[in-house]
């Protein structure tokens, strides 16, 4: 069952855009950015983008944290994975990552915001409608693989599936 799994999610992540999604997790807190431009502007997420041909996973994720607020992540690990569509149309794949400290001053710029917020106390208004049915699982540092549709006019979802992968492990 494992092998078939792993076998499905590599050919669903040969078919999309890859990028990544950075949480910087420290004391309770999480450091989120308000995008300012593109895709989610005024929305609430983590910093990240897509990863260049050159980078792996989390070189990219680096990168994107350094560019979008100017710190560097210190030793990042890939959590999850979610596969993203938009009324049916495939999107994105996004490799979660999360780092629990970083080096370098905080700075705004012009694509981002960051802020840190209460873990217990989120933004949910103001993050992607998919966001509340992951990120307790990356909090509680389990691993997991989450497909999901989004009705990208009124941001709800259309469907979704998540599995814990380190129950199956």
């Amino acid at each position: 069952m494992k092998n078939i799994l792993i076998s499905f999610l590599l050919l669903l992540v040969s078919m999309s855009v890859k990028s990544t999604l950075c949480y910087i997790i420290k004391n309770d807190k999480v450091l989120l950015i308000e995008k300012k431009r593109g895709l989610g502007s005024g929305k609430w997420n983590g910093p990240g983008g897509k990863i260049e041909d050159n980078e792996t996973v989390l070189q990219g994720a680096v990168r994107e944290v350094e560019e979008e607020i100017g710190v560097t992540p210190i030793n990042p690990k890939i959590i999850g994975f979610n596969k993203f569509s938009f009324d049916d149309k495939p999107f994105m794949d996004v490799f979660v990552v999360v780092a629990n400290d970083f080096k370098g001053k905080l700075q705004e710029t012009d694509e981002a915001k960051p802020q840190w917020f209460d873990i217990a106390n989120l933004p949910w208004n103001n993050m992607w409608c998919d966001d509340p049915y992951w990120m307790h699982l990356m909090f509680n540092n389990r691993k997991f693989v989450g497909i999901y549709d989004i009705n990208k006019k009124e941001n709800k979802l259309n469907y979704h599936h998540i599995t814990v992968l380190d129950e199956l492990c």
